[in-house]
């Protein structure tokens, strides 16, 4: 079974996504196959010590159950099978950022998202 790997950092106070189709930036839509797993983790030197949360909004049929944490630094969920539902969500990522960070950020929900990115499948 294949995967997706949507990868996140920090940059100049805003979240940045890369993905495994080579699509990156502040807001991004990647593209997932049906019975696939579908993983957000941390990118290298990423200025992120833990992501803490992913969540999700809009055809939540298109993903089996919610984002589960795996570890501190990788969250996942599996697309739905093959002739069920296709559609689009988009999703947040909750984040603690490192510590010894020279970057000024107040917290989390400073941080700015403009376009929430998106999840399709397939």
């Amino acid at each position: 079974m294949e995967g997706t790997v949507i990868y996140i950092k920090l940059n100049k106070s805003q979240l940045e996504y890369r993905d495994s189709d080579g699509q990156k930036g502040s807001s991004i839509t990647t593209h997932a196959k049906h019975d696939q797993k579908i993983t957000w983790k941390l990118d290298k030197c990423s200025g992120i010590s833990e992501i803490t949360g992913v969540k999700i909004k809009g055809d939540l049929g298109i993903i089996n159950g919610k984002p589960r944490k795996i570890d501190f630094n990788q969250w996942e969920v599996y697309s739905s099978g093959e002739g069920e539902d296709e559609g689009e969500l988009s999703y947040t990522v909750d984040i603690i950022k490192c510590k010894n960070l020279k970057e000024e950020i107040a917290d989390t929900k400073e941080l700015k998202d403009p376009d929430r990115p998106r999840v399709r499948v397939p």
